[in-house]
């Protein structure tokens, strides 16, 4: 784990990969009587794998990762002979395009946005929409890192990465309205979006399901299911409604190190277009019109 932290890994991938690995010396433990680490062979490792084969495949995917990693590593530092996990192939992961995940449109962030209530859900929704940032970048955003003279501001993202990026001007207008506002401590380090409840205890970092909370509480208010990502993915696409073919500019703004990734979101925006084309389908004439006269309830009958 110490080696992972070291390689840049989030605290939340790290977190994952002992619950498994916990899991793994579990059933190691259950089927041998004193399981050592040289003696795990790929079976066992199969063994173990086969019990997550109904997960979704972004789980198994790393849960494998998981014990390559530690094997691999195992191997480098010679407390292994082999790595038993180099002769299972690496599960198939979806194609991004094709995974089913929530998607918002653009009317809904609007209800949203419309139905919050004070500035800790209004700086969050508005945070969000308007920057696409994940759920921890927004949660780590203080006062210290924006700029409201030049409307910049500098955000910790995935990776330990540091980004400074123009404001939107409806976002810079209200931040600027929060931060005048007297009802939102705006101190250098506090956070722009404010806790729910007062915090008792002082940590470097809070838990950022602070920001997946506000997004659930505001999302089943107005009738909409939505997500932090969702948000996220319609934040791509509104860019790309009014900036076609700004895919390096989204790239940038997304914090995505390959271009590809970015590219998923153009290709997912690029084939929803296509297929609005399919809305003006006609089969003859009078179905539709005797679908609405229709007053029993039960299928229209076609015009004779």
């Amino acid at each position: 784990m110490g080696e992972l932290a070291r390689a840049g890994r989030e605290q939340g991938t790290r977190d994952s990969y002992v619950r498994y690995l916990n899991k793994l010396i579990d059933q190691l433990e259950r089927t041998k009587p004193d399981p050592q680490v040289r003696e795990v062979t790929v079976n066992d490792c199969r063994d173990f794998l086969d019990g997550w084969i109904d997960r979704s495949p972004s789980t198994v995917a790393t849960i494998h990762s998981a014990l390559n990693g530690l094997f691999t590593w195992l191997y480098q530092e010679h407390e292994v002979d082999e790595n038993p996990m180099s002769r299972i192939p690496r599960p198939r992961r979806q194609r991004p395009e094709d995974v089913d995940v929530v998607t918002i449109s653009p009317l809904e962030v609007e209800r949203m946005l419309a139905g919050t209530k004070g500035w800790q859900e209004f700086l969050c929704l508005s945070v969000l929409a308007y920057t696409g940032v994940r759920r921890a970048t927004a949660s780590r955003l203080r006062w210290k890192d924006v700029d409201l003279d030049t409307g910049t501001v500098r955000f910790h993202e995935k990776g330990r990465k540091v980004s400074e990026k123009p404001i939107p001007n409806d976002l810079w207008s209200i931040l600027r309205a929060a931060a005048e506002s007297g009802e939102v401590s705006s101190r250098p380090s506090d956070y722009v979006i404010p806790n729910r409840r007062l915090a008792t205890v002082r940590r470097a970092e809070r838990d950022d399901r602070v920001i997946w909370d506000t997004v659930v509480l505001v999302a089943e208010r107005v009738g909409v299911v939505a997500t932090v990502h969702a948000i996220r993915r319609a934040f791509a696409v509104a860019f790309l409604e009014s900036h076609p073919g700004a895919i390096e500019s989204l790239q940038a703004l997304m914090n995505h190190s390959r271009i590809d990734t970015t590219q998923v979101y153009l290709t997912a925006f690029n084939r929803s277009k296509a297929m609005e084309a399919v809305r003006d389908l006609r089969w003859g004439s009078g179905f539709v019109e005797n679908a609405v006269k229709a007053h029993t309830g039960f299928e229209p009958v076609p015009p004779p």
